[in-house]
Formats: C-alpha cells, sequence, structure tokens
C-alpha cells in the first residue's frame, strides 16, 4: 500500500500523528539520497521506519521534497509518502486511509499505484 500524503508540518510532528493515530512506532533512519547525473547534483530525503513483527508489517515515510527534487516526481502535490508493505486486507486499507483522512494536519491523502510510477525503484530501501 501506497499513499501520498500533503502536510504543512514538520516530518517530527507528522511521524508523532502517524504512531498515535494508526499505534506506529516510527524512528528516523539513514536519509535517502538519490543522485542525479544529469544534472551534477544529490538529493536528501528523510527517512523513518517501523517493523511490527506480530503483524508482519514494515511500514516507511519518506519525504517526497528536497529543495525543489522530488523522489517520485509523478506526484508532486505529495510532501510524504508512506508504503507499508504487509498482507493488508482491503478493509483494513480503507480503514487505515479514513484514519489518515481525520488527521486535521494532512490536507490531502492519495492512494498510489506502484506499479504505473516510472520512478518506483526509488521506493526500494532494503
Amino acid at each position: 500500500m501506497l499513499l501520498g500524503l500533503a502536510t504543512q508540518v514538520k516530518e517530527y510532528q507528522l511521524c508523532w500523528h502517524l504512531n498515535k493515530t494508526l499505534n506506529f512506532k516510527l524512528e528516523r533512519g539513514d536519509d535517502v539520497e538519490i543522485v542525479n547525473k544529469k544534472k551534477c547534483k544529490t538529493s536528501v530525503f528523510s527517512f523513518f521506519r517501523y517493523e511490527d513483527d506480530l503483524d508482519k508489517k514494515t511500514t516507511y515515510l519518506v519525504s517526497n521534497k528536497h529543495f525543489g527534487e522530488f523522489l517520485i516526481p509523478e506526484v508532486k502535490q505529495a510532501d510524504y509518502l508512506l508504503l507499508i508493505i504487509s498482507e493488508l486486507t482491503l478493509f483494513k486499507e480503507e480503514n487505515i486511509v479514513q484514519q489518515l483522512k481525520d488527521i486535521p494536519i494532512l490536507q490531502l491523502v492519495i492512494i498510489l499505484e506502484y506499479s504505473k510510477l516510472k520512478s518506483r525503484h526509488n521506493l526500494i530501501f532494503e
């Protein structure tokens, strides 16, 4: 499940809301660095991770913007990307989306189709 999130708050505030609302324990990881060889430029994106062994679920939160550059340029309206890797049922996915939409600091929650993203290779974190 891949979601785009738009918000005006800082990343630590977003993590706090996600942890509280969805019972995550997102922790800061090493930033994601993407090198653009054409522009001779490296962009750095904030990265957070939570692994739930009980539900066999791994959750990633990564910023999508860095000084005018995008991790996933196809979704420029998203400030952050929330990637949940698990065997979620459709009901659970809908429940998560609804819980996110109820968080007042989020202006936008969009469901993204991973397979249709041209730059999906930027979302390989392991």
